[in-house]
């Protein structure tokens, strides 16, 4: 026994000894890089995490081997091991000296460029080559070009630099040619398919890409014929299938959908438990949306979801939970819907991250969130900040998401928006058989060097009158919520019946600011001069107009905003106070006030029903009286269907404005099912007066009170070449003095 334990201890002895020789001859003492051009040494040791007295072996150098390929920069790597030295030989990714796209003629360059993420002095990798067409090749699925090609190619440059170069080859359009629903019984298939997004092809659907093929927009379809069955008493509602099969010698797709309906529900009891003292349960539920008896509508469930967070949220409880529980009761052909409050726990925003924002500077972003990190999360907050950043106007999509973080009480703000195009060119033009036609050109660019700065040049050319105006903005002055405006104005006007012709010149300063969440301030000075020279022919009337008045008027307005968006308001109201006092300098003295009113009310998920007024005077003082040129005029966009500015007092073919000015406007949104072309319609009634001159030098003008009115359609598409503005109105009353503008039109092209 005792020369077994002492064989045993030799023995171990014996290993230890042996596999310490072996180790002390693995260890790495030093660590060699060849073949690098660019990348430092030092680089290279830090991406291979290797160290000095590290144990090389062979899962060690392929460890190395593979942290190296994962960086992107090399093409080839040996590594290798001798006399306590690790050698690693590499060979380096070329640098992109150009990328360029052959044969594409569909999308443009520029398109393609911010789908792919190698860039000219990029480092050349093929694995993110593939990743790049794979992006391209979507873009190119989403116009319904299917079967689209790219290919990339290499031109080698000295200095181990390449060109890439994608060669493109463009298909054609692949369209919807059919559309078949099967297994439906209580819906048409008409009426399943205008919840489509996807439309089948029609003459008439020319200038619209609903009718191409998308899978994706398909999958996305499936989902809106789901959501239509369930908010229409059939929850159960599945599909069971879907097919798109390409049809024989054609480019079309048919495209088959089976359905199973399942049974038709109707609300069973509706009730609401709350834990939250100041939420009287049964209250609650007296006034939600959904009430027994009537069809079940998923949507009404998730509205009173949204009703129930705005009610908490007002009576000061931020942080709440809702629980949904659905009970059938098959027998009946019910579900019972049970909402369960609960304080939930508190949240704070840990970062807010910004990402699209390709031209503009995260600030013009981030001043318009109401939230900073290590804020508590409030979700009225983050719904403000996502409309106020819409209401820039400077993006095409904006979309916030709260992202979980590895802390539970903490949330990321991922903040993605898409830019738009906020330069515009503008070409307006008016006719009617009353007066010739006029030209309005613009150019206008509301972000300017991607700063949020709004610079504005606008003229109006016709026969007798030339205006020029031209205005600058910073919204954000120094920082702070302070914006400046400067604007100059320049206008000369030769009536061609009156004997006489006017020449306006003046500038103006404004700076806004708020006063508290829904308040804000203007306040502005302006400084213009008004001259008006008879012809030696002129009538008495047309003398007594002669002169020059100099206007110095410092004033304010006044803003009340309780709307739910300022981006596209559908209920709440606003209501905006304004005054103004001429007299500090210049030679005419007056006061002038007017108020304006906008209320609006959601009639259903689908119209919006807005009421717009707005009213005003203006009064001499001092023994003196309003010149023309301030007083309050109507026509174009105040009063459509009549021309700018020529409404109510007229002297000759030369209309004056006058002292008191009313003007109402009923509208609501109209669906007239041409969305797939993204025109938007709204149907509108508007009647108004402009009357009233206090001179007495005018009495022969006729300015007594007359309303007027009109109806009309207002159609606005977003087209391929900018957006077009098109108005008819059909005239209710009028002045036999006034000229008329049944339809008008404007066309502004982005760039």
């Amino acid at each position: 026994m005792y020369i077994m334990k002492k064989f045993y201890l030799y023995l171990i002895v014996f290993l230890m000894i042996g596999l310490n020789t072996f180790a002390n001859e693995n260890i790495i003492n030093s660590i060699k890089i060849e073949g690098t051009q660019r990348i430092d040494t030092e680089t290279v040791v830090s991406y291979s995490e290797a160290s000095l007295g590290d144990i090389y072996t062979e899962d060690l150098g392929n460890l190395i081997l593979k942290r190296l390929f994962e960086t992107n920069l090399f093409s080839n790597i040996q590594i290798s091991y001798s006399e306590n030295t690790l050698k690693i030989i590499l060979k380096e990714n070329p640098t992109i000296n150009l990328v360029k796209f052959e044969g594409n003629s569909k999308i443009k360059d520029e398109d393609l460029l911010i789908e792919i993420s190698l860039k000219e002095r990029s480092v050349y990798s093929r694995s993110k080559v593939k990743k790049d067409i794979e992006r391209m090749l979507t873009l190119y699925q989403r116009s319904g070009r299917l079967s689209s090609e790219i290919n990339p190619k290499i031109e080698t440059l000295d200095n181990n630099r390449v060109n890439l170069i994608y060669e493109i080859t463009e298909s054609d359009i692949t369209k919807v040619s059919n559309i078949i629903i099967l297994g439906n019984d209580v819906f048409s298939s008409s009426k399943i398919k205008s919840s489509m997004k996807t439309k089948e092809k029609t003459f008439l659907r020319f200038l619209s890409s609903a009718d191409n093929y998308d899978p994706d927009k398909l999958e996305y379809d499936k989902q809106l014929i789901t959501q239509f069955y369930n908010n229409n008493g059939y929850p159960d509602f599945k599909i069971t299938s879907s097919i798109a099969q390409l049809k024989s010698n054609t480019n079309n797709f048919e495209i088959i959908i089976n359905v199973n309906e399942g049974k038709k529900y109707n609300f069973g009891e509706i009730s609401v438990e709350s834990t939250l003292k100041k939420m009287n349960a049964d209250a609650v539920a007296d006034v939600l949306p959904m009430k027994k008896g009537e069809l079940f509508d998923r949507s009404k469930i998730n509205k009173s979801i949204e009703e129930l967070k705005e009610w908490a949220q007002s009576e000061g409880y931020t942080f709440i939970d809702i629980i949904t529980n659905l009970n059938d009761n098959n027998e009946l052909n019910q579900i019972d819907v049970k909402l369960i409050i609960n304080e939930g726990p508190r949240v704070y925003v840990n970062n807010i991250n910004i990402a699209g924002n390709t031209r503009t500077v995260d600030k013009v972003i981030r001043r318009e969130i109401s939230l900073t990190e290590g804020d508590a999360y409030n979700k009225y907050s983050i719904i403000y900040s996502k409309d106020a950043i819409r209401a820039l106007n400077f993006f095409s999509k904006v979309d916030i998401q709260e992202v979980k973080t590895s802390f539970p009480d903490k949330i990321n703000l991922e903040i993605n928006v898409d830019e738009k195009n906020t330069g515009e060119a503008s070409i307006g033009a008016g006719y009617s058989s009353a007066t010739a036609a006029s030209l309005q050109l613009g150019l206008r660019e509301n972000n300017f060097l991607g700063k949020g700065q709004k610079v504005k040049f606008e003229t109006s050319l016709a026969d007798t009158r030339t205006t020029y105006d031209l205005s600058i903005t910073e919204p954000y002055l120094n920082n702070k919520s302070l914006s400046l405006t400067g604007k100059l104005y320049s206008n000369f006007n030769d009536p061609t019946s009156a004997n006489y012709e006017i020449e306006d010149l003046g500038f103006g300063l404004s700076t806004n600011f708020p006063l508290s969440l829904n308040r804000y301030i203007e306040i502005r000075y302006s400084l213009f001069t008004s001259k008006i020279k008879a012809d030696s022919n002129a009538t008495s009337y047309e003398n007594a107009l002669a002169g020059t008045d100099t206007v110095s008027t410092l004033g304010y307005s006044l803003s009340f905003d309780r709307r739910n968006s300022r981006y596209k308001p559908s209920k709440g109201f606003n209501l905006i106070l304004n005054q103004d006092l001429a007299g500090l300098g210049g030679n005419s003295y007056y006061y002038k006030n007017s108020i304006e009113f906008n209320l609006y009310k959601r009639l259903s998920d689908n119209f919006i029903s807005a009421l717009k007024f707005q009213a005003g005077n203006i009064n001499g003082y001092n023994g003196k009286y309003s010149p023309l040129s301030s007083n309050f005029k109507l026509g174009g966009k105040k009063l459509r269907g009549f021309k700018s500015g020529k409404v109510g007092p007229k002297l000759g073919n030369s209309y004056t404005g006058a002292q008191y000015y009313y003007l109402t406007s009923l509208e609501t949104n109209i669906d007239l099912n041409i969305d797939a072309f993204d025109i938007t319609s709204t149907f509108f009634i508007d009647f108004g007066s402009v009357w009233g001159l206090e001179n007495p030098a005018y009495v022969s003008i006729d300015d007594e009170h007359e309303v007027r009115s009109s109806i009309g359609l207002n159609l606005n598409w977003d087209s391929a070449i900018g957006p077009i503005n098109i108005i008819y109105a059909q005239i209710l009353k009028y002045n036999k003095n006034d000229t008329t503008d049944n339809l008008y039109f404007d066309i502004g092209y982005n760039f």
